[in-house]
């Protein structure tokens, strides 16, 4: 299995996941436009050259919630999600397109894309406290989004690590700052990043 990432992108989420479950992959840094290792334009592989993606085998997967369900498929059952057809399960797939659109996308990339304008920030911005106030909410007194950890906490902690970048403080949310720090004390988020910190500070 083979992935590809940029440091700290919302790709952190498979690193952690892959830790989790002590999982084999190969991954791959990708340079925004510019050639792979081997040589192909990553465009040949995710031809919105959005990361995280992944080759296993034939199969080829782009968007970050299908990249994390393959993975939490192939860990141990209960490691990275709840048993198929149940409904935890369903409330993990929920989770998972909840952060994808309402917190990655619909807060995070106007507000720390180069290319956005000022009125689509101010926009991003009036979609904080409705979001973040949901997950905090549904995290006071609880340890995980679920009742155990998943692939949904791997990939809310990743984009939760854009606050300060973004220009976001999460000290009216204080759950949800006390989760995120809580997260990345856990070894698997911490490994990966520690692995991807460097890589960040070098590119």
């Amino acid at each position: 299995m083979k992935l590809y990432f940029i440091p700290f992108a919302c790709s952190l989420a498979t690193r952690i996941a892959i830790n989790e479950a002590e999982l084999d992959a190969d991954f791959v840094q990708v340079v925004p436009d510019g050639a792979l290792p081997d040589g192909r334009a990553f465009t040949d592989i995710s031809p919105m050259g959005y990361v995280p993606a992944m080759e296993a085998g034939s199969v080829t997967l782009t968007e970050g919630p299908a990249v994390l369900t393959y993975i939490a498929d192939l860990a141990a059952e209960g490691v990275l999600a709840p048993a198929p057809y149940t409904r935890e399960r369903y409330e993990l797939t929920k989770w998972l397109n909840f952060i994808s659109t309402e917190i990655h996308k619909g807060v995070f990339a106007p507000l720390m894309s180069r290319h956005s304008t000022e009125g689509a920030r101010d926009w991003s911005r009036q979609l904080v406290e409705k979001r973040f106030g949901l997950l905090e909410t549904h995290l006071t007194g609880r340890t995980y989004l679920l009742d155990s950890f998943s692939v949904a906490d791997a990939y809310l902690l990743a984009v939760l690590n854009w606050t300060e970048y973004a220009g976001l403080s999460l000290d009216g949310w204080p759950a949800l700052k006390a989760w995120r720090a809580k997260m990345r004390t856990r070894p698997s988020v911490a490994a990966a990043m520690a692995t991807e910190m460097p890589l960040r500070q070098a590119a």
